[in-house]
């Protein structure tokens, strides 16, 4: 019987060791795009950086007009920050995530299933999905890196590991984001606080204060 503990116990405990993933520290570079419809030609293109050191991320979203608009969440706090930087005025709007995930009530907005298949992305093995986007009735297939937990990123969180090769449905078009590379190591602490400049506001703050109200 103590040998039948025993053995259950080295099981459970292998077990529990397969399936937790490493905590992460670097940056994630992404590379979104926009094709011509029905075409392979690129409409747009532009860079996104994710700094994480494993408790709070940074998302640097390259924009025409206004530079890098960067991120900030904070996933133990659950609370985000968008820094904006408008004519000179500088704002962090403060969002809740706890208050806005209780207000989400809604049916998942998607409907994934595992397929055959997998590739390696920026060196990560990634595992198949078709992934149906339920309200613009379209379909995809992406890739998920199982082995890296899905927390980094605020997309089909549903679905085990994280998102390296995937699309999302916009006005402008289909974007299509894909993983290019990835740099491991710690990250500047200072790269996932609020400059002392920024005003922390919320968004009808932000919203009052532009409006010259």
């Amino acid at each position: 019987m103590m040998k039948m503990r025993l053995l259950v116990g080295f099981l459970m405990l292998s077990l529990l060791g397969f399936t937790q993933k490493e905590p992460v520290q670097g940056v994630f570079h992404y590379k979104a795009s926009i094709n011509f419809p029905d075409t392979n030609l690129v409409f747009k293109q532009w860079n996104i950086t994710v700094f994480t050191n494993d408790t709070v991320v940074r998302v640097e979203t390259e924009t025409g007009q206004f530079g890098n608009q960067v991120y900030i969440r904070h996933m133990s706090m659950n609370k985000a920050y968008l820094l904006l930087n408008i004519d000179g005025r500088k704002y962090a709007i403060q969002t809740d995530l706890s208050k806005e995930q209780k207000k989400d009530t809604l049916p998942a907005k998607y409907s994934f299933k595992r397929k055959m298949g997998s590739k390696k992305i920026a060196g990560f093995k990634c595992k198949k999905y078709y992934v149906e986007d339920v309200a613009q009735k379209e379909s995809f297939y992406c890739y998920f890196a199982k082995k890296v937990s899905n927390k980094y990123l605020e997309v089909y969180t549903d679905i085990p590991g994280l998102a390296m090769e995937y699309y999302i449905p916009t006005q402008d078009g289909t974007v299509k984001y894909e993983l290019q590379s990835f740099d491991a190591g710690p990250q500047n602490r200072d790269l996932f606080g609020i400059p002392s400049d920024y005003k922390r506001v919320t968004f009808e703050q932000f919203v009052t204060e532009i409006n010259g109200e």
